[in-house]
């Protein structure tokens, strides 16, 4: 029965990360009733699981980790806060790790923690692509490099959505160029213009949620390549 209840919550958990997902992908903004719902949804068969199944303490003391850590990376700027909250409720309703068949391959300590370090895994390849993108279409400029790697330099008259300035005029005509992205306004648009600046740079809000959902399915057939590294690495040599 419990890989038949593991299965079930997996699926039901996998249906509202990608309609948050897409919320995220279209707006960069996942309402919070995404979350209640999904608590909702899960949060019976998670009560199921734990009559049945020991570990309760074990399970609780992982839970109260991962929740700790997801408010701690929201507070340092890592993430934003739907991120911290799919995170959070993955915790509290994976309180053991889910098995189903011979998956995972690698069970990791925590499920919500696995599937957030699968989401870090892919993340960096974006400033990658960012970079190569950057080299082909600007050519190489020293001065610029920290930007090749999170932005991109767009007409100011053509700023794409949910994409934030790395450069703009402030209210005293100084040019202020930043590591993290301003909302632009019109107010700001127009500095621009008056200053004659014809293209800025600019960085995407990365819909982080997508990861989530990638590092989640991943945790659930493959389990954590980072934890499974580190314990073939450090933790199984002999002293």
């Amino acid at each position: 029965m419990r890989d038949e209840l593991s299965l079930a919550k997996f699926l039901i958990g996998l249906a509202f990360l990608i309609v948050a997902s897409k919320m995220d992908l279209d707006k960069r903004e996942v309402p919070n009733k995404v979350w209640k719902y999904m608590f909702l949804a899960i949060f019976p068969l998670t009560l199921i699981e734990l009559i049945l199944y020991d570990g309760l303490f074990i399970a609780a003391i992982q839970t109260a980790l991962v929740v700790g850590l997801a408010l701690l990376f929201y507070y340092l700027g890592l993430y934003g806060g739907a991120d911290a909250k799919a995170l959070i409720v993955l915790a509290v309703l994976f309180p053991h790790y889910p098995e189903f068949l011979f998956f995972p391959l690698y069970s990791g300590l925590s499920f919500a923690f696995s599937t957030l370090f699968n989401s870090v895994i892919f993340a960096p390849f974006l400033p990658i692509v960012f970079f190569f993108r950057n080299v082909t279409k600007e050519g190489f400029n020293r001065k610029n490099l920290p930007y090749y790697f999170i932005g991109k330099r767009v007409d100011v008259n053509e700023i794409p959505e949910h994409h934030a300035l790395l450069e703009f005029i402030d209210e005293r005509g100084n040019l202020v160029r930043v590591r993290r992205g301003v909302e632009p306004n019109k107010a700001i648009i127009k500095r621009l213009k008056e200053e004659g600046i014809k293209k800025v740079w600019v960085t995407p809000q990365i819909p982080f949620i997508v990861f989530i959902t990638f590092g989640y399915v991943v945790a659930f057939f493959i389990g954590s390549p980072i934890e499974f590294l580190i314990q073939r690495c450090f933790l199984s040599q002999s002293p």
